[in-house]
């Protein structure tokens, strides 16, 4: 079985307010060992996923060992706000309720001296009934630790699989550097493609699992859904994100891709009843770059094993997913491995990302 690494390591400086910061990276090398073919997978994965969940570890050793490589992980910027739901604060509606639970039921939800909620009564009782309840969470970002849903978050991926590759170099091992991959599911691929975009002639294959072109949530409230019996909650997040300035035209890939020479494989898989991102704009995207291959997954294409639907995420098995994208034949694509420094200009400001140290350092100036 692959052998696992947990390691607390630097990460990128906050950019929005200057401060060192810390995160856990977490890595997989195969049981043969490290050698002259062996690759590197970056897993990242998006809202509702992350490195400690069972499937993640899964897919970290089951990979390391199938298709030779060190699969990397890390607890990236403002992840742990991107999870379900831990402390919402619910909106009651008594009338409803009161038409809905009998008066001894209503009795052990709601306490009649102090009107507080007991939540695990509501979900025991609230279960058989037909009913919808709303909530808000309190989240508790703040400057120094927030979703974020771009720059760092993709800045904190780079430095995890450079440290990672400076580990190995530092052991004494070689991989073969055209086989850096990848792998990301829906915010997670959004964060490959820009962490592509940041580090233009390190991957040499992406794997795309319905990556939107701009982060969704920072136009509207995120809402996680879930249901228990037939009892629905359904509970708004509102990130701090949104309600801060944040660079479209850097962040949009759209225009952002415009500003480099893709060179990296990308093979991107999209539903099309995908309600958080049109397919045809997301086809268009992947026609307008080279060495992008756009699979659509229609109605047709929902095999049960690998897709499960045509929708957002395409209900993947992550596993089958990967396998899949690793089977087909890949272009000759004329690359060669290299961390030169980075500048994109846009209509507010101007990036520099610096490899120097051997993990990425953005500047950022306004114009």
């Amino acid at each position: 079985m692959a052998k696992s690494y947990e390691i607390k390591v630097p990460a990128h400086p906050n950019i929005y307010q200057p401060g060192l910061r810390d995160m856990n990276l977490y890595f997989c090398e195969p049981e043969h060992g490290i050698n002259e073919d062996t690759g590197l997978l970056l897993l990242i994965p998006g809202f509702g996923g992350n490195a400690s969940s069972n499937v993640y570890k899964k897919m970290r050793t089951t990979f390391a060992d199938k298709h030779n490589l060190v699969t990397i992980q890390c607890d990236y910027f403002g992840h742990e706000f991107m999870q379900v739901t831990k402390n919402a604060t619910m909106n009651i509606d008594l009338e409803m309720m009161q038409k809905t639970f009998s008066h001894s039921e209503l009795q052990e939800i709601i306490s009649p001296d102090t009107y507080r909620l007991n939540f695990k009564r509501l979900v025991e009782i609230g279960a058989k009934y037909d009913l919808i309840i709303t909530g808000k969470e309190n989240l508790g970002e703040t400057i120094e630790n927030f979703n974020d849903m771009g720059i760092m978050q993709a800045l904190d991926n780079l430095t995890a699989i450079l440290l990672v590759m400076a580990i190995i170099k530092d052991n004494g091992y070689s991989i073969n550097t055209n086989r850096i991959i990848a792998y990301g599911h829906s915010h997670g691929a959004y964060l490959a493609l820009l962490c592509n975009a940041f580090a233009p002639r390190l991957f040499s294959k992406i794997i795309d699992n319905s990556a939107w072109l701009f982060p969704v949530f920072l136009l509207k409230p995120r809402y996680y859904l879930r249901r228990i019996g037939n009892l629905v909650f359904n509970i708004e997040f509102q990130y701090l994100a949104k309600d801060l300035p944040y660079d479209i035209d850097l962040l949009y890939l759209s225009t952002l891709y415009q500003k480099f020479t893709n060179t990296c494989d990308i093979l991107s898989f999209h539903g099309t009843e995908d309600d958080l991102i049109n397919p045809s704009d997301k086809e268009r995207f992947c026609s307008q770059i080279p060495f992008i291959q756009y699979h659509e997954i229609t109605p047709e294409r929902v095999d049960g094993k690998i897709f499960k639907s045509c929708t957002h995420g395409l209900d993947a098995d992550f596993l089958e997913l990967f396998d899949y994208a690793m089977s087909l034949k890949e272009p000759n694509t004329p690359r060669v491995f290299s961390l030169p420094s980075v500048s994109i200009d846009t209509l507010e400001y101007s990036y520099s990302i610096e490899y120097s140290t051997g993990v990425p350092i953005m500047e950022v100036r306004n114009k």
